[in-house]
């Protein structure tokens, strides 16, 4: 199971350096994801990646990290279907604004995570 963990990790290492290096993507992506219909998709595969952290939890390193931010994302994932559509297109516009500096900021928390997920699946 520490491979799902791995898996996770390696999607937001990815997804966090590609936009890292084409920040002016971010806010097309944001508009897309969260202006339409496909915020339900991302609320899905919030919802599957934070089943799959949190039933392979107990199998790799800092496990009690790992199911926190399990349910985390199954509240993120949840959140996604429960917040009304123009506060989540504000809060994404607002994202989709920020300088190229600021984006890489918050993109390299990201990375962040997605390293810790990597650490957690091989240690």
């Amino acid at each position: 199971m520490p491979s799902l963990v791995l898996l996770v990790g390696v999607l937001v290492t990815g997804v966090s350096l590609y936009l890292m290096l084409q920040p002016a993507q971010m806010a097309g992506l944001l508009d897309r994801v969260f202006g339409t219909r496909w915020r339900y998709a991302a609320a899905l595969l919030r919802l599957l990646l934070g089943a799959a952290l949190l039933a392979s939890a107990d199998s790799v390193a800092w496990s009690a990290a790992v199911e926190l931010f399990g349910w985390l994302f199954v509240l993120g994932g949840l959140g996604l279907v429960a917040i009304p559509a123009p506060p989540l297109r504000r809060m994404a516009g607002w994202f989709g604004a920020l300088s190229p500096t600021m984006t890489r900021l918050w993109l390299s928390l990201a990375l962040l995570f997605g390293l810790f997920f990597i650490c957690a699946a091989l240690a």
